[in-house]
């Protein structure tokens, strides 16, 4: 076994990146155990954990804590009982191994937590039963959610054995992973040993039973000390060894291992990965590593305690998992020794910045106002006065572009209030936009939504014309396409949708009573060859489609996602890592959407049903 002391690791007790705020999420703190939380419908605030240990989120936003002897979930402000023993878990009928619905289940000391990232099953580290227990996905409140066992023998003391899953042996698992394709991995920790449960059997793919060390090597001739977690990233599993003071990678492919930090870490529990950084657990505090750089994130490696506060002033009594919320841009840790669970929001609150296409506009020329703020606000609510305008192209005052014309001449002023999870901004550009009436003939202007569009896309030609026009011819050539959404030729803001590959020349003719102007933008419209999409296509799945509130993209490789509504309007973007990544469309009215996925190697697009 091997424990580091460097200096590096001395140099970052006190170090933080950038400003990380840690809150209290779930329970009430307190040291000790012992405590527990009555049966169910507790608000998340005043939820008594008992030395809680693990933790997952699904694709539907809730968060589960595997509790001293049942497992929880919370979401929003409550808390549920999901199994297992609810009452004093020093009662001696507290810990068993049993199979059954919510509190006819029961466990003993439950630790990791892994999600199925398709089904929403949900699989446990029964660390004292020496077995990996099953759990069947939410349904309702009013539904019990199942629990059975997945693998290994009820153990007192543990053992090793591979065999097939009912009768395999394990010693103390506490950590856990699982496979879109349902394969699942156990840190099997007092065996010092990697397990793969696939094909109804138990096999060990890295270390070897009862013989702790330190060994890069491949399979049985490597060497852990006290694996405590481990986490999937693509086709390498990644390990947090307690007891070598490492984070190590094992090859899915091969079983070879290797190094991935091995200096200034002392006893890591746990890890993820959010785009190349990894978030490692240590007992009191989370570090990040990136581009071979370690610094601590959150809290202090030489004090304990509990104070919610930003980055080193944070304290922690005794860490021991942590997931990351893609939705929320949101890290949740357990904070087994306080008893509760703690929030890190790694971004900063918003700073409010927005520009407008125009400040000097006709009456009914088309205005673009857009959101140009950092630290990725989520929230977007514009304020236009006086109130003698019209939104345009089915956007709202709550997204984060607007289209808007003014029907009287003025000034106007422009508010943008925008939030996030670590704050809001607002500002006010007072008497920003000068709109003039005129008499005199149109200067034709346009813009696409997208001049890059896929044949399933639809995109709006967004008339920009000054000086009033009041009617508009559009031109398109060739004639391989078709209106969308009742507009047609003569409309300000058509929606089109191409029906062949191939450049699009588009032409605009803007009138009024004193005269007409042409604008003509050649090729301006490119539907590239859907081949270069179609090879992407294999490297994704998305589900459930349709959905009511969550949309799943699984991916291989970083890809930047765009949602695109039926007006040609871009509604959402994220960027995807590797893995499941939940994207919220709750927000979004109930419609047909195309979900425009594009990596390194080409694009691709679905159309997405929401239903509400």
């Amino acid at each position: 076994m091997r424990t580091i002391f460097s200096a590096l690791f001395l140099s970052l007790a006190g170090f933080c990146a950038t400003a990380q705020t840690v809150k209290t999420y779930a329970g009430v703190q307190y040291t000790g155990s012992g405590s527990y939380t009555g049966y169910r419908n507790n608000h998340k605030d005043t939820v008594l954990f008992s030395a809680p240990m693990g933790i997952d989120i699904d694709t539907l936003g809730r968060l589960y804590v595997s509790n001293e002897h049942n497992i929880f979930w919370v979401k929003a402000d409550r808390g549920f009982l999901a199994a297992g023993y609810t009452l004093d878990p020093t009662y001696p009928s507290a810990a068993d191994s049993k199979d059954g619905g919510g509190s006819i289940a029961r466990f003993s000391r439950p630790a990791g937590l892994a999600i199925h990232p398709g089904t929403n099953e949900l699989f446990v580290a029964d660390l004292d039963n020496n077995q990996i227990r099953k759990m069947e996905p939410y349904i309702n409140n009013g539904t019990q959610q199942i629990v059975s066992t997945f693998a290994g023998v009820k153990l007192f003391n543990g053992a090793h054995l591979d065999a097939a899953k009912s009768s395999a042996k394990f010693n103390g698992p506490s950590g856990i992973a699982v496979a879109a394709n349902g394969d699942v991995y156990v840190a099997d920790r007092n065996n010092h040993v990697i397990r793969k449960i696939s094909g109804g059997s138990v096999t060990t793919i890295a270390g070897s039973p009862g013989n702790a060390g330190y060994v890069n090597a491949t399979g049985s001739a490597a060497r852990f000390a006290a694996p405590y977690n481990v986490f999937l990233d693509g086709n390498d599993l990644l390990v947090a060894d307690y007891g070598n003071s490492a984070i190590r990678r094992i090859n899915l492919s091969t079983n070879a291992v290797s190094d991935v930090v091995n200096t200034g870490l002392f006893g890591p529990k746990d890890l993820c990965k959010v785009g190349s950084a990894l978030y490692i657990v240590e007992s009191l505090c989370v570090k990040k590593y990136d581009n071979s750089n370690l610094v601590v994130f959150a809290g202090n490696a030489n004090q304990n305690g509990y104070t919610d506060a930003v980055g080193t002033a944070a304290r922690f009594e005794d860490l021991s998992g942590i997931v990351y919320d893609k939705k929320n841009d949101l890290f949740y840790v357990v904070d087994m020794g306080n008893n509760v669970v703690r929030s890190i929001l790694p971004s900063l609150a918003p700073v409010c910045s927005f520009v407008a296409s125009t400040t000097s506009a006709t009456k009914g020329q088309t205005v673009i106002l857009t959101n140009t703020s950092t630290n990725k606000p989520s929230a977007f609510k514009w304020t236009i006065s006086p109130s003698s305008y019209s939104l345009l192209n089915n956007t709202k005052l709550t997204d984060s572009v607007v289209y808007v014309s003014f029907s009287q001449a003025g000034t106007y002023s422009i508010k943008l209030y925008v939030a996030n999870l670590s704050g809001s901004d607002s500002l006010l550009k007072s008497n920003h936009i000068a709109v003039s009436s005129v008499t005199v003939a149109p200067v034709a202007d346009f813009m696409a939504s997208d001049t890059t569009p896929l044949l399933s896309d639809i995109i709006s030609l967004i008339d920009l014309s000054k000086n009033t026009p009041t009617q508009w011819t559009w031109r398109i050539s060739p004639s391989t396409y078709k209106w969308m959404n009742a507009t047609d030729s003569n409309s300000k803001i058509p929606n089109v949708q191409f029906t062949a590959t191939g450049k699009y020349t588009i032409t605009l003719i803007a009138s009024n009573a004193s005269g007409a102007n042409t604008l003509t933008k050649k090729d301006y419209i490119n539907i590239q060859n859907t081949s270069i999409y179609n090879s992407v296509k294999s490297g994704f799945v998305i589900y459930p489609n349709p959905t009511e509130d969550v949309l799943n993209v699984m991916t291989t490789e970083q890809t930047i996602i765009e949602l695109y509504n039926s007006y040609g309007l871009l509604v959402k973007s994220n960027d995807l890592i590797e893995g499941v990544n939940p994207i919220s469309v709750s927000e979004l009215p109930a419609g047909t959407y195309i979900l425009k996925l594009k990596t390194s190697q080409g694009q691709y697009s679905q159309k997405v049903i929401v239903n509400h």
